[in-house]
């Protein structure tokens, strides 16, 4: 545990509701580790307390000098790259202000995952979609997306379908999904990202109108470039 300075303590925090969601935080890692308790929910339970606690600073009466430190002893305590948590712990984030976080249990973290797609590209989780249970000869009846989600008999790939929609986006069927994890990125870093897109885009000469396949193809085409360019590189003993 890190030690810390008097003057690194920023009131007002409440020791008492901090040491109790530490308490949470870590029995519910003992639950996932032991297998008791359905995974989906789990992690999406243990992303709602771990944003409690960055929001509020929780880690410092927990003993840490910087959120990232206590974020590494969950990681090591759970047995999962500081990545994969931070990916749960995004879809938290993104939701929070659309689902509560009983709700983004019922849905569980997969699921979760289709509807952080859905905010970060088109800032919203609660349109209205067809559904197909309450419809009838004379009327088509509709459901709120995340209520669709919640459904125990929708899987992720069903609920993906529903987003792809909403996005128009249209995915190739060949292949299987490839989800890249996220990571926290400076002001710059992203304007650089950005610039990759466009640059890309225009080298490339992508027509398409889908922000989807340009991404792909333009991703695609770096990593091609990128596996060449260090190859040579490491035959040359570089």
């Amino acid at each position: 545990m890190n030690t810390i300075t008097p003057t690194s303590y920023l009131p007002p925090l409440d020791k008492e509701e901090a040491l109790q969601k530490g308490r949470e935080i870590d029995n519910l890692i003992d639950q996932i580790c032991a297998h008791e308790l359905k995974l989906n929910r789990s992690y999406a339970r243990l992303a709602s307390k771990i944003r409690e606690v960055k929001a509020n600073q929780y880690w410092i009466p927990l003993g840490y000098d910087k959120f990232s430190s206590y974020f590494s002893s969950l990681s090591k305590k759970i047995g999962r790259e500081r990545s994969q948590m931070y990916a749960i712990l995004s879809v938290s984030e993104v939701l929070h202000p659309y689902l509560t976080d009983d709700q983004l249990e019922v849905i569980g973290v997969t699921k979760a995952h289709e509807l952080k797609r859905l905010v970060q590209q088109n800032g919203r989780v609660l349109a209205e979609i067809p559904d197909p249970e309450n419809q009838t000869e004379d009327a088509f009846g509709t459901v709120a997306l995340w209520e669709y989600a919640s459904r125990p008999d929708v899987t992720a790939a069903q609920l993906r379908v529903k987003v792809n929609e909403l996005l128009h986006v249209h995915e190739s069927p060949k292949g299987l999904w490839l989800e890249l994890e996220g990571f926290y990125a400076t002001p710059d870093e992203r304007k650089e990202i950005e610039e990759f897109w466009a640059l890309g885009r225009q080298v490339l000469q992508i027509t398409t109108e889908s922000e989807h396949e340009v991404r792909k193809q333009v991703f695609l085409a770096a990593v091609r470039e990128s596996i060449s360019t260090w190859r040579g590189e490491l035959a040359n003993g570089f």
